[in-house]
């Protein structure tokens, strides 16, 4: 995964409102499963460990990421709010 693109993607997709810009709740690490990550589109594989957890915002829906891009969501997301702030 180049990273670059992966934050930029995740920045992309905050600011379009496909990912959500509150936090997540009951998030778990659980082994992949072959479903795709909400923040980069690529397929969580069952080698790679993936967040899965709730958000309010868009009615209430499970999200699942790979640990990276969870991580990059995360920071993503605090950044955008202070920009915006």
């Amino acid at each position: 995964m180049d990273l670059d693109i992966v934050r930029f993607v995740i920045r992309r997709r905050l600011q379009d409102g496909r990912l959500p810009r509150g936090r997540m709740t009951k998030v778990q690490d659980i082994p992949g499963g072959g479903q795709m990550c909400d923040a980069c589109g690529a397929n969580v594989t069952s080698d790679q460990m993936a967040m899965v957890g709730a958000t309010s915002e868009g009615g209430r829906r499970l999200r699942q990421f790979h640990a990276l891009c969870f991580r990059i969501w995360d920071n993503e997301r605090h950044l955008l709010d202070k920009r915006t702030a």
